[in-house]
């Protein structure tokens, strides 16, 4: 059973929409009805086509206005009540173009009724100057008559103005009255204020204040009587004048002359061929609607207070068919939030509608495409609708992916119809019988990325049937079908001869195809549903439908066209089978205009085949050839050709299936491309020419009740998270390395790091001169490092089959497990490679300033070394009903140790651990060097089996169950060996419970809201008392809360473990910009007190202070949050040799690290590491990264805070179902001065098991 979210325990699919309300379903209950699932993906009804969720975006349901009435590509900002005038301007160039005055008005008239009636001399000089004279005259007065053309002679007309990207648009209240639209760029001047200063002081009394006008030289009207018809355009000179009624217009106006400039530039710039960007990207006009793009979300428009996000504003659009509605979502325990864009002068407007969806709703998710990023999720709903969102990144995707239910309120399990399991077993079913071809057609397009709200990427159906000339369909006869061996271009033989020619004359090309159309686009699409899309296909078109000839108006001549045109290579779509749903694509039930064809014929309804009796009996009939045997037995060559190993490469070439090369671009092909214009210039091609699917399959499909495995399914379908936002494999990428000389023990920073580094130790921790290396106490050689003739593991190398070592990104070598890291001597190193970079700018041209490598150098591969990292499991146990939150070790003796838990589900858990020491270990124990790190996550929280132990490690010694959800963790100690678990709760309160003593020892109500972040800091020897350090304390305690703020406490823990936590805080921090996800704190290791917290929020940002021993609060370092950055998901500070070093982890992938330098913050490195970033721990000189993956990395870290350019990898940590890893922690159990003892380390993840083993460098000869 899956747990979404960590707000009380229970998942979202399981909340009744009551808050608190809690129901459970034992995992046995957990199934999968294809059925089920596949209903969900059944083209919704006309009337329910699109429709948002929740509020409409526009704030009213009975609005006509509709970004589909705009150019493509163009944002809806804001719109305002307002009373419109209109009147004709004869002479544009009139400084006074008339409504200025009565006396005025009817001076321009008498002007226009003049020159109506006497021809000026000039135009007497020449017949044509005559007829231009004539045609303007005409011209002037069409635009004097009220009828021909109303738009120009409105008068106190109320509606609401739209202010857009483009244009203005006034929609009037009236829907007998059409739309008007006036593009900027046909604007003589930018809107003004009317009266403005210049004005005569006599027209203030005349007209009314808040009022806009502006002249334009053609506007264009639509949906007159609230008919979908073409639209018109207006080519008279108007003055258009708006009166606000509740609002002042200024900030309009000063908008609209910056949108006018931008037009007005291009404009001249396309005239002269200066200006080479796209209409529907301007880098001018992005600039200046970023501030409405990263409005953050509104709290007022959460409909609970006791509501809590569970995410940050991650900022998305709202994908239908050619419209994108930029926003920001939000997600808590209880609903979906979509918040839209609106509203780009935040001080004058109303707060926006919201959509909401309720994810107890949820029955099915996919991931999807946004143009060609691969980062848009659709989420389905149980009442027949679905939402596509199109994220910036792919980890956002994953991120609000995770926290989707995954299992529903009656026991059904939710699928994502792009995981290779439902494919599986989709296909399976199929084979089976189970479910019918028209169903899997649909599946089969849902996997591939294809979708009803893309219509780029429309389902795609074979066209069956070949018989449209019959007055009886036989279904028995072969003949009556299509050849679904061959695609549809290959049908007609001596056509496709004509195509293999024009092949065979591109030899030498770069990209050769066989076809130069495809047999799916966003045209192709509304060309069958003209008739239910027509304001679609209005907006695809510009304002008209297509030639009537070319409209689809009959069923036999568009097969016809198909066989025998060489420009039309089109399938179906899915309507074209399903007699269930509506049938309108093929009647005119909204009455259309579509003209009449060429012999007279009046474009109206769909003309059936003979042998249909009615449009339902069309479908009927195409639904049962569908599913014949027939059809059936052909239809798996079919899925070769368009889902499987015949779409692509050399064998859709020898299968005639090759198309243009902008068929096959996706999101690897994106990120190759350098400028943002050039990207979208391929988008946009790929997306009018039409995307071949996703490839699902490697080798044939099988036929119906075939029983093969399932090989034949692609092993990489799905996209899933492991991958990063160019389609690339999870790859492992060094971002940057400062060159900060290290300090040496005497605190001396030394000249070059590489004399007397750790990169000159080896086994027995001296270095080749003889001489002792001075290392820390307790660390006289490393406790990673083992001798190349002991294997304390034995023969057993299983654990290696599941470690992968990750190469540098653009290296090219995939490194095997038995290379790609360097040996532990050389971690100490620089690296030297040319394909690590200084920044994330300059990938492949830093060279070390202490090697002879030439700068110039060409990237080469990293070498291949001998040694690698071991990990040895000695348990993996489900604790927990939910996600952990902490994972804590601490020893008992040389064979146990105590490790403690905490969780979403309330509970805190003591294990005993059996370690089984044995060697020098049981003799000298150093005990407690223990490193962990614990976090609440922003992902879901997922339950699954785990397998069953042999023989159980672990004995559980204590627990305790809070009411609410446990969020952190941390653990202090007592003068005499006493434990005492920190623990911070969703009920604002931190709880100390002693673990020999067994209870509960104290409490403290914190902040006001969730405590999300808690760390524990012992008191440092000879500290003298201060404002910071009391006499008493023990510790000080670092909070951090949803509230945003931080808080510092004094603790004393006496023997006995008795706990006293002062009442009032030593400090509050202020200062985050967001909702607090982790805190760290440290002593600065100057000897005079004072401590140093680092806190990460939810928006991406991290702040740290340094707090002096006398109280004083200084802010040393503040990281902006970046946009699409997710949450600062966790931090840590370390302390080595004297130096403090911070490390951050990021939902981005990104793990940073920084040290402190002279009261300052400095970075020191940069990495990748493709997935979420979800737990870390930092100890001896290499850093443990918990992803949401469920894969545990490893970076060695050089100089206590430099990462190197090795990486290893251990995936399904935990067990197979990956659950990701929400906390880490280290122990060293039995260290001994000669290096033995063991490093242990825990794991804890979203479905609430922990695995515990030992990790161990081994050397080995190469």
């Amino acid at each position: 059973m899956t747990v979404s979210w960590f707000g009380s325990g229970v998942g979202l699919a399981e909340s009744d929409g009551h808050h608190g309300s809690h129901r459970h379903h034992p995992h046995h209950t957990n199934k999968l009805s294809m059925k089920d699932a596949v209903k969900a993906l059944y083209p919704p009804k006309a009337a329910r086509y699109f429709e948002m969720r929740g509020s409409s975006v526009n704030g009213t349901d009975r609005t006509r206005f509709s970004t589909l009435l705009l150019e493509h590509g163009e944002k809806h900002l804001q719109d305002w009540a307002v009373i419109a005038y209109t009147q004709p301007v004869i002479n544009p160039t009139s400084s006074s173009p008339g409504l200025t005055s009565p006396r005025s008005k009817k001076t321009t008239q008498t002007t226009w009724a003049a020159q109506i009636a006497s021809p000026t001399k000039s135009s007497r000089k020449s017949s044509s100057s005559l007829s231009a004279q004539a045609s303007l005259l005409k011209q002037q007065k069409m635009a004097l008559d009220k009828e021909t053309y109303p738009s120009v002679h409105m008068t106190k007309i109320e509606g609401r103005l739209h202010l857009c990207s483009q244009s203005v648009v006034f929609e009037p209240n009236d829907v007998a009255r059409p739309i008007l639209r006036c593009p900027f760029n046909k604007m003589d001047a930018p809107p003004k204020e009317y009266p403005n200063k210049t004005d005569d002081p006599a027209l203030l009394k005349s007209y009314e204040a808040m009022t806009v006008e502006f002249e334009s030289s053609k506007h264009v009207i639509m949906k007159a009587n609230n008919a979908i018809s073409p639209f018109e355009a207006v080519p008279i000179h108007t003055l258009f004048r708006f009166t606000f009624l509740h609002s002042s217009p200024t900030s309009l106006v000063e908008l609209c002359q910056r949108l006018f400039t931008i037009w007005h530039n291009y404009k001249t710039s396309r005239a002269t061929g200066r200006h080479h960007h796209h209409p529907h990207y301007i880098p001018e006009l992005e600039e200046l609607l970023k501030p409405m793009m990263n409005r953050p979300f509104d709290p007022s428009n959460l409909l609970d207070v006791r509501e809590r996000p569970l995410t940050s504003n991650i900022r998305c659009n709202l994908l239908t068919p050619l419209q994108s509605q930029p926003g920001c979502m939000v997600l808590t325990q209880e609903r979906v939030y979509f918040q839209p864009a609106l509203g780009v002068i935040s001080l004058e407007t109303t707060p926006q509608a919201t959509s909401y969806m309720y994810p107890r709703d949820l029955i099915a998710t996919a991931r999807r495409y946004s143009g060609l990023k691969d980062s848009a999720l659709e989420l389905y709903w149980k009442d027949g609708t679905s939402s596509l969102f199109g994220f910036e990144r792919k980890h956002e995707r994953e991120q609000v992916l995770r926290l989707m239910p995954k299992v529903r309120s009656n026991g059904d399990v939710i699928p994502c119809h792009t995981d290779r399991e439902f494919i599986v077993q989709a296909s399976q079913e199929w084979q089976r019988g189970s479910i019918n071809n028209y169903d899997y057609l649909l599946l089969l397009n849902s996997a591939a990325g294809r979708t009803v709200q893309d219509l780029s990427r429309y389902p795609v159906f074979p066209w069956v049937i070949a018989d449209y000339a019959s007055a009886k369909l036989d279904l028995t006869k072969e003949e009556t079908f299509r050849d679904l061996t061959k695609p549809i271009g290959a049908l007609n033989e001596k056509r496709l001869e004509y195509f293999q020619q024009r092949l065979a004359s591109m030899e030498g090309m770069e990209d050769p195809f066989l076809y130069g159309t495809h047999y799916s686009a966003a045209g192709y699409v509304l060309y069958y549903l003209v008739r239910s899309m027509p304001e679609h296909m209005l907006c695809l078109q510009n304002g008209k439908f297509d030639a009537p000839d070319r409209l689809f108006h009959s069923i036999s001549q568009c097969y016809s066209c198909v066989l025998t045109n060489h420009a039309d290579v089109k399938e179906l779509t899915p309507e074209f089978f399903n007699p269930n749903n509506d049938f309108d694509f093929l009647i005119n039930a909204r009455g259309l205009q579509l003209g009449a064809t060429q012999n007279g014929d009046r474009v109206n309804d769909v003309t059936l085949p003979p042998w249909a009796k009615s449009p339902r009996d069309f479908l009927k009939k195409n639904c049962k050839a569908l599913e014949s045997q027939v059809c059936t037995s052909m239809l798996p060559r079919w899925i070769d050709l368009v889902f499987g190993s015949k779409s692509r490469g050399e064998a859709a070439k020898d299968a005639n299936n090759l198309f243009h090369y902008s068929a096959y671009l996706g999101p690897a092909d994106l990120s190759a491309m350098s400028t943002p214009q050039e990207r979208f210039q391929a988008e946009l091609q790929a997306t009018e020419f039409g995307i071949v699917p996703d490839q699902l399959f490697v080798g044939p499909h099988p036929l119906r009740h075939e029983t093969v495995d399932e090989s034949f399914i692609n092993p990489d379908v799905g996209r899933t998270f492991s991958g990063t936002d160019d389609g690339k494999a999870d790859t492992w990428e060094l971002l940057e390395t400062e060159d900060l000389p290290p300090q040496g023990d005497d605190g001396v920073s030394r000249e070059d790091p590489m004399t007397e580094s750790h990169d000159d130790v080896n086994s027995s921790g001296v270095n080749p001169s003889g001489k002792p290396i001075n290392l820390p106490p307790g660390m006289q050689s490393n406790p990673f490092h083992a001798a190349d003739t002991v294997n304390p593991f034995g023969g057993d190398k299983s654990s290696n089959k599941d470690r992968i070592s990750i190469p540098m990104s653009g290296s090219g070598d995939i490194v095997g497990t038995n290379a790609g890291l360097s040996s532990f001597s050389n971690i100490g190193k620089e690296p030297s490679l040319s394909n690590v970079s200084s920044s994330g700018d300059q990938r492949g041209k830093y060279h070390s300033p202490h090697t002879t490598q030439d700068p110039t150098s060409p990237t080469r591969p990293m070498p291949a070394t001998s040694a690698e990292w071991d990990i040895k499991f000695l348990e993996r146990s489900r604790l927990h009903d939910d996600a952990v939150t902490g994972t804590s070790f601490f020893p008992v003796d040389n064979d146990q140790c105590m490790l403690v838990t905490t969780s979403l589900d309330g509970g805190l858990k003591v294990h005993t651990v059996d370690l089984g020491l044995d060697g020098a270990g049981k003799k000298q124990q150093e005990g407690g060097i223990t490193g962990t790190l614990s976090r609440f996550s922003y992902i879901a929280m997922s339950r699954g089996q785990v397998s069953p132990v042999n023989q159980s490690k672990l004995t559980e010694y204590r627990s305790h169950t809070a009411r609410d959800p446990l969020a952190c963790l941390s653990t202090a100690s007592d003068s005499q060996g006493g434990k005492v678990a920190f623990a911070g709760g969703h009920d604002d309160v931190v709880l100390a419970y002693g673990i020999n003593s067994g209870a509960a020892v104290a409490s403290l109500y914190s902040h006001r809201d969730a405590v999300t972040g808690l760390d524990m800091l012992p008191r440092p020897p000879a500290t003298t008392q201060s404002a910071l350090w009391s006499k008493k304390s023990t510790h000080i305690m670092v909070s951090g809360s949803w509230d945003a703020t931080i808080k510092v406490w004094s603790v004393v823990v006496a023997s006995g473990e008795t706990v006293s936590i002062d009442r009032e805080p030593l400090a509050e921090l202020f200062d985050a910009d967001s909702s607090i996800v982790c805190v760290s704190a440290a002593a600065i290791p100057d000897g005079q007190g004072g401590i140093v917290v680092a806190a990460g929020s939810a928006d991406g940002s991290f702040c740290v202070w340094n707090l002096h021993s006398d109280g004083d609060q200084v802010v040393i370092h503040k990281e902006a949050a970046k946009r699409g950055s997710g949450p600062c998901s966790v931090i840590q500070w370390s302390a080595e040799k004297g130096q403090l070093s911070l490390f951050t982890g990021f939902a981005t992938g990104k793990v940073a690290s920084y040290v402190l330098v002279d009261g300052s913050v400095r970075k020191a490195s940069a990495a990748s590491v493709g997935v979420a970033v979800q737990s870390l721990v930092h100890s001896y000189g290499i850093l443990l990264v918990g992803c949401s993956d469920g894969g545990l990395r490893l970076i060695p870290i050089r100089d206590g805070a430099y990462f190197t350019s090795d990486l290893s990898l251990w995936p399904n940590v935990n067990n197979t179902n990956s659950p990701g890893l929400t906390s880490v922690s280290l122990s060293f159990m039995g260290m001994s001065n000669n290096g033995s003892g063991k490093c242990i380390c825990c794991t804890g993840a979203e479905d609430g098991s922990i695995a515990i083993f030992e990790l161990k460098r081994a050397s080995r000869s190469g």
